[in-house]
Order: structure tokens, then sequence, then C-alpha cells
């Protein structure tokens, strides 16, 4: 009887586990945007977007920096997570965001196909009637 009882609530145990989310699956926020303030004693900086929104961020000594020295006016763009009700930069990269790789143009051969087009249709068996 009691292993009955214990395979009864086994479903309702396995539906919490998947619905609740992990707090260690959560990766963290991007931003991009202008330095507009920096209190190195608090170790706080001050971030506005492209659409003028300003956020506060602090940093700690795990914080990884790269492109130089945090000024006032410079472009940058940064990961952060949000801890204890502060937003704590995991990493800040200074200069302007990087932008997308453009995606490769397709080359054609004879025919006028593809690479990807000639090989599919070679791997394709032919009708046999």
């Amino acid at each position: 009887m009691r292993s009955f009882a214990v395979l009864a609530f086994l479903p309702l145990l396995l539906t919490a586990q998947i619905a609740a989310p992990s707090k260690a699956k959560v990766h963290g926020f991007s931003l991009s945007g202008t330095v507009v303030r920096i209190d190195e004693g608090k170790k706080t900086l001050a971030v506005r977007n492209a659409g003028g929104k300003e956020t506060m961020l602090a940093w700690t000594n795990a914080t990884n920096v790269s492109g130089g020295k945090l000024v006032v006016g410079q472009a940058v763009t940064l990961k952060y997570l949000d801890r204890d009700g502060k937003h704590i930069a995991t990493s800040i990269h200074i200069g302007p965001p990087p932008t997308a790789a453009p995606k490769p143009t397709p080359t054609f051969g004879a025919g006028g196909r593809s690479a990807t087009e000639r090989r599919e249709s070679s791997n394709r068996s032919p009708n046999i009637r």
C-alpha cells in the first residue's frame, strides 16, 4: 500500500521539477550604450542605451573588462546579472558593439546551382519506372 502511495505522487513530483525554473540557468542580460557616470569608489557606472534609458550597474573584481580603461563618454557593450536587486556586470567590452559577420554568398557553378544544391541532387536516387 505504501509503494502505491509513492507511485501515485511520483508524476506530481516530476511535474514540479520540470515546471520550476532553475536559478543556475540564468545567463544574464546584454546592454550596449555610452558610459555617462562612473564612481570608482562604489564600483558603479551608468550606461545610456540608444533609446536614452540609463541603467546603473556595479562591477566586482571578477568582472572581465576588455578594450582599455572605463572613461565617461565611451561606447561599451556589457553583460550583467541581477543579484540582490542590483545589476552586476560580468563582462564589459570597451568600444562599439561587434557587428554580425556577413553571411557568405553562395557560389554558383555548372547549371546555375549552388554547391549545396548540386550535392543534394547527386545524393538523390534516380526515378526508376
